[in-house]
């Protein structure tokens, strides 16, 4: 059961299905290489996240004691090794999608997960932005495999910014734990408070996107009023919120909802594009 919980599967899962959302998004691909491209990616990102907590005991037994590895349920050089036996796996599956790009990719990101795990995760803003790169290209990798690019560029953007902010939200939820463990966070530099009050630039910035692509034909009215109403609306009652109460359950509480609504960008993209 350690071994199935540690990879995070509901993620892992939402992982391939942002591959196969960007392969099918207005397109009708040969189904093989999307089948390998969405096992591929899904297992790397597992591996990503047991590397992830390997180098993250510390910090996770202060801010998340109850995980596989701060509670004792499986020894650390096997986490190790069960990672970078996934990575292996992940690249390995890459190659039969006979996509020189998925190929490539499904390199780079392991080589990036690695490093952001060992390296840069704590690191003011390199980490939050490999976390955001990691999470873009899961949509890129789905569109190189079944050759839907400029579809999958539109969403790969969404995804990085929307990313970035969630992960800024996440520092500020974390800053205990963090500075404990002598992380180097934009939270822990600048502050709950100021902190809340950056998160604004993520935030314009995907009101800015709705307004770009609407403006590109990228999709009509009724999407652009869908994502203004269930995505900038609620984005800016959060700022609001932080900004005047910057506490850690209010950060938690728009972590959540950064989760959710992710979700619902896709599925108005989905029927709108």
């Amino acid at each position: 059961m350690a071994f199935f919980k540690i990879i995070r599967p509901l993620n892992c899962f939402f992982v391939a299905a942002c591959v196969a959302f960007a392969a099918f998004l207005n397109n009708s691909p040969q189904l093989s290489p999307v089948i390998f491209a969405m096992l591929s990616a899904a297992i790397i990102a597992a591996a990503g996240y047991v590397i992830n907590d390997f180098f993250d005991i510390k910090i996770d037994m202060i801010n998340r004691p109850n995980r596989i590895l701060p509670a004792r349920k499986m020894p650390p050089h096997v986490a190790y090794l069960y990672a970078v036996i996934l990575f292996l796996l992940g690249i390995f599956l890459s190659l039969l999608t006979q996509k020189i790009g998925c190929i490539v990719l499904a390199f780079i990101n392991s080589f990036v997960l690695f490093f952001y795990a060992k390296n840069f995760k704590k690191t003011i803003l390199v980490g939050n932005l490999l976390v955001s790169y990691t999470a873009a290209s899961a949509f890129l990798y789905g569109g190189i495999c079944a050759e839907n690019i400029s579809n999958a560029i539109v969403i790969a953007i969404y995804a990085f910014i929307y990313t970035f902010l969630r992960e800024l939200v996440k520092d500020g939820e974390d800053i205990e734990g963090d500075r404990l463990a002598q992380a180097h966070t934009l939270a822990i530099k600048l502050g709950r408070n100021n902190t809340a009050g950056f998160t604004l630039i993520p935030i314009i910035l995907i009101i800015a996107l709705h307004f770009i692509f609407y403006l590109n034909n990228f999709f009509g009215l009724i999407t652009f009023s869908l994502l203004h109403i269930l995505v900038s609306i609620p984005l800016i009652i959060f700022f609001i919120i932080l900004q005047k109460k910057p506490e850690k359950k209010n950060f938690a509480l728009m972590s959540k909802f950064n989760k959710f609504d992710m979700v619902l960008i896709l599925i108005i993209l989905w029927f709108g594009i």
